[in-house]
């Protein structure tokens, strides 16, 4: 596998309690990758996403209406599910990300006359807050592996749960720990284009089932080239812990798939699809056409 898609295989677009650095000047998280986050080749994941997102939401039916994008990062994800007709909160932890997600909206304004219903906002996704229930949320691109500590994963499940609609579905997707421990343990991967060069270093700690990734770019501006450095952090959950805290909450586990397949996940799977629906009346429209697919549970 090469390095574009190693890179592509890890970094959320969401809340990421990192930080990043630019020479000896402290910067908040994305405030220097934002403006490359796509052409890093990070954009590829949510074009992999959206048709199978299509394919998860024909199993796991939900009204469509309004969707929470939670993670949006520059709003590629967000912006093709507005086009589809969901009335969209696109929220994100970083300001700069959310910038990006704006200007490619107006660019879609001024190329195409349809009009996208979408509400950005920037907020902690540990402390979610809605102007209105949603039909359902996504949060993609392992952004909840950013949650390095359980309640604050929890934490995230509660404030989903809250803007769901009963009835309203919740996919997300999440590294496993087995991913983190095999690709992502001291190994060095390196994309070089004429305009970026992204170099990605990592190491797991077996002990906490973590692993860091030090990212550092070098962005060609004329004759010059601007350098950033960030840091990400990422915590496995076995599957088991991961049912457990959606449960609690109130959620019922209708899928658990090896993510981009509707194959229940083996224990070298890299990464985990979850579908995850609020109980409530809407639960019953979709209960006959769920029940068909109905993926394997956690053993």
């Amino acid at each position: 596998m090469g390095a574009l898609q190693r890179l592509a295989d890890f970094g959320a677009a969401g809340y990421n309690p990192g930080n990043i650095r630019d020479g000896e000047q402290g910067l908040g998280i994305y405030d220097r990758y934002a403006s490359i986050y796509d052409a890093s080749g990070q954009i590829s994941f949510s074009l992999q996403m959206l048709p199978y997102l299509d394919s998860v939401l024909e199993r796991h039916s939900v009204t469509r209406g309004a969707l929470l994008e939670l993670a949006c990062g520059t709003g590629t994800v967000a912006l093709a599910m507005a086009r589809k007709g969901w009335r969209v909160y696109g929220v994100d932890g970083s300001a700069e990300m959310l910038a990006q997600a704006r200007r490619k909206q107006a660019t879609s304004r001024s190329e195409d006359s349809q009009e996208l219903d979408i509400l950005w906002s920037q907020q902690d996704m540990r402390h979610l807050c809605l102007s209105e229930p949603v039909q359902l949320a996504t949060c993609l691109y392992d952004s909840l592996n950013y949650m390095l500590a359980s309640d604050d994963l929890q934490a995230v499940f509660r404030g989903v749960y809250r803007a769901l609609e009963p009835g309203g579905l919740f996919v997300f997707d999440m590294n496993t720990p087995w991913a983190l421990a095999t690709f992502w343990d001291d190994s060095t991967y390196v994309t070089d284009t004429p305009g970026l060069t992204v170099i990605l270093e990592s190491r797991f700690d077996a002990y906490r089932q973590r692993t860091t990734v030090k990212v550092t770019c070098f962005e060609r501006q004329g004759e010059l080239y601007r350098k950033a450095i960030e840091e990400h952090i990422e915590q496995g959950y076995p599957r088991e812990h991961i049912a457990t805290l959606l449960t609690d909450v109130g959620f019922q586990i209708e899928g658990m798939y090896h993510c981009f397949t509707f194959e229940p996940p083996t224990a070298s799977c890299p990464r985990i699809l979850w579908a995850a629906r609020k109980p409530g009346r809407a639960r019953q429209a979709a209960a006959g056409q769920a029940a068909e697919h109905q993926a394997v549970s956690p053993e």
